[in-house]
């Protein structure tokens, strides 16, 4: 399947309705998105369903089974461009409905420009002129979000009273990227960093305590993941753990990171988008919780698990503590997560 492009399937089901799902820009929305593709597939199996994403997220789903084909654009691109790309994807014929699943006025726009005859997504203010079908939101966040994005299928008549799990599938080559990463025998995943700010961020003193603990035991390495911005951060982490550490952050790219998690014996972090990735995949993941809400993104999969503090404050939902503390996080015992991980791996044999 080329970049950019739907691979050609657009002209083997001209006859048939051509439907756009406009992707998160987020990994673990991109995750929590999946559950919405399941259901448009079952619902409509004879259609064309095509997802736009950036390039960066669009290792994610190349060997997704509900899809037909992928429209990428690189990071940077303006509303205008990208729209043209998608409108290109269908030379004198418009896309039937596109869903439009990231918040922002711009994507609805790109959506707009590129022809959609349906525009479907969530949207108050301006951004709801742009869609012809805006469901009743969900208020304070009480609904997870996977779930959010599913209802988005009934505009079209698609049922949702049966969501299914967030699924992801790892590439083909998996393991020999995890023989390329430098990886072998049964080895942890700690997931340490998160886009969204420090708020969400386990310290890494603790992480460091938790890599001691997961090598007793009985990992033979700790996998260190996160963006080439952490590297430095996480640098800490092997410094202060010791020994028996391997700092993969910026090292991979996104299918590299899936490969890695696959082969992963258990997968911690905060809450971000390898959690989300590790936990579809069926892997032994916990995910710790801090200013964030469970009951709307935890992780969904057959061992994932939450682990939080309980602070009063939490959830606040703010990038930076508030309070300059974030207690929420500090306050979360790396016994308590150990406690968690052993109880996610028992009996997985991976």
């Amino acid at each position: 399947m080329r970049k950019g492009s739907t691979g050609g399937s657009t002209a083997c089901r001209s006859g048939r309705r051509q439907l756009l799902v406009l992707a998160p820009n987020w990994l673990g929305d991109v995750v929590m998105a999946t559950p919405l593709l399941a259901l448009l597939r079952r619902a409509f199996c004879e259609d064309l369903i095509a997802v736009g994403i950036r390039e960066y997220a669009a290792g994610l789903l190349e060997r997704c089974p509900l899809i037909d084909g992928m429209v990428t654009w690189p990071r940077g691109w303006g509303v205008r461009r990208v729209a043209a790309r998608l409108r290109g994807e269908r030379p004198g014929k418009a896309w039937d409905a596109a869903f439009v699943l990231p918040p922002s006025f711009p994507s609805a726009l790109i959506a707009r420009i590129s022809g959609a005859r349906r525009r479907i997504g969530y949207g108050r203010g301006v951004r709801r002129m742009l869609l012809t079908d805006v469901p009743a939101p969900d208020e304070g966040r009480a609904r997870h979000l996977s779930e959010s994005y599913a209802r988005l299928a009934e505009p079209l008549g698609a049922g949702t009273e049966s969501v299914p799990a967030p699924s992801i599938v790892p590439p083909y080559d998996w393991r020999e990227r995890v023989e390329r990463s430098g990886l072998s025998g049964r080895y942890a995943v700690l997931a340490a960093g998160a886009s969204y700010g420090p708020a969400k961020v386990w310290p890494s003193s603790s992480y460091a305590v938790l890599a001691r603990l997961l090598i007793g035991e009985g990992f033979g390495t700790v996998v260190l993941l996160g963006s080439a911005g952490e590297r430095d951060a996480l640098e800490v982490i092997v410094r202060e753990a010791g020994g028996g550490i391997v700092n993969l952050a910026g090292r991979i790219d996104v299918a590299g990171l899936a490969a890695v998690l696959r082969g992963a014996g258990a997968a911690v972090g905060n809450d971000s988008g390898p959690v989300h990735i590790a936990a579809a995949m069926g892997v032994p993941t916990v995910a710790l919780f801090g200013s964030t809400s469970p009951a709307w993104t935890a992780p969904r999969g057959p061992r994932a698990a939450v682990v939080s503090s309980g602070a009063g404050c939490s959830p606040c939902f703010k990038r930076v503590c508030p309070e300059g503390t974030t207690r929420c996080l500090t306050e979360l015992s790396p016994d308590v997560v150990l406690d968690a991980v052993r109880e996610t791996i028992r009996g997985y044999t991976g």
